[in-house]
């Protein structure tokens, strides 16, 4: 590793930065900063999910969720050992099974409120990790993996936040957490939906930025000296659920939108999945050369009418005398 590190310690660190293009209320963001000097990347994943729940005015279930109005905040720290730590690896190793994770950070906020017919619920999930094993020196070029950008937590993400084991992961039981302190609608809901496609469903889904960054759009920015990746996906990832009990209509949906933008400081070309740091284009090379040699000579030949005019005599008028009479 010493040895991959001293020929990438010359290179501009890498800035990765995936940001929503979205409304942030559902917006899913993911910024990883790669550190060649370290060795390491530092990855926030914040992942944001409205779920919403519908039912008839006049249901018992109304009557228990209509004056809900709460929200709640826990979060933890964990080791690279730790059985959180090393599921959210797991997720990585789908992908690439080269980098690990040297420790985590998590943080859970859900907020709820209902009415007489609805239920909001807005969770976020926020994930800090430090990972290494992404740098790799292939024929004498720095190259970062990033296939695993694209993480998918399938199943439970149990951390222990609060006191109490929590699953961070899936919409159902972040459902369920944010409404704990109604044990009827709790009930309800568990044995309407509990076990489905909807309670089952991932919160924690990069997987929309799965296409190889070979495929997405890039621009150099040769004044801020930024190469960008972007990738905008059409509209919401919508998935809903619904139920028919006594002739009354239930529903369940849940919205997120994982929209985002590559940033890389300095100039970088893509391989699939990887970036691989090169020069910056002869052209723009030449084109800022242009610049620079345009601006001088404006500079001098300002410079040397400015001197001219500050030099040059003064034109005198003649006195007229006044002619004997």
């Amino acid at each position: 590793m010493k040895t991959v590190l001293k020929k990438i310690t010359p290179l501009a660190a890498l800035a990765i930065v995936l940001i929503s293009l979205s409304p942030l209320a559902f917006a899913s963001t993911l910024t990883v900063n790669l550190n060649p000097k370290t060795g390491v990347a530092n990855i926030n994943a914040v992942s944001t999910t409205k779920i919403v729940l519908t039912y008839p005015a006049n249901s018992s279930v109304s009557k228990s969720l209509r004056n809900v109005s709460s929200s709640q905040s826990l979060s933890g720290k964990f080791a690279g050992d730790s059985e959180g730590a090393l599921e959210l690896q797991g997720s990585f190793d789908d992908h690439d099974g080269h980098v690990t994770v040297s420790n985590m950070s998590v943080s859970v906020l859900y907020t709820a409120k209902g009415n007489a017919t609805t239920l909001v619920i807005e969770k976020s999930t926020d994930v800090n990790a430090t990972v290494s094993g992404v740098f790799h020196v292939v024929n004498g070029s720095v190259r970062a993996d990033l296939g695993w950008r694209a993480f998918l937590i399938r199943g439970a993400f149990d951390l222990p936040l609060g006191g109490r084991m929590m699953d961070v992961n899936l919409a159902g039981p972040a459902l369920e957490d944010s409404i704990g302190a109604r044990p009827f609608a709790s009930a309800w809901l568990l044995g309407t939906f509990g076990g489905g496609a909807f309670w089952d469903r991932p919160t924690l889904n990069f997987s929309a930025l799965n296409t190889p960054l070979s495929t997405w759009t890039k621009n150099y920015n040769s004044a801020t000296n930024t190469t960008t990746f972007s990738k905008t996906i059409s509209g919401q990832d919508t998935f809903s659920v619904s139920a028919n009990l006594n002739g009354q209509k239930y529903s369940l949906s849940a919205i997120s939108d994982p929209s985002g933008v590559v940033a890389v400081e300095g100039y970088a070309n893509t391989s699939g999945d990887s970036l691989v740091m090169a020069p910056a284009p002869a052209s723009t090379s030449t084109t800022l050369l242009a610049v620079v040699v345009v601006a001088g000579l404006v500079a001098i030949t300002v410079g040397y009418l400015a001197i001219r005019t500050r030099t040059r005599p003064r034109a005198t008028t003649p006195t007229s005398a006044a002619l004997p009479v």
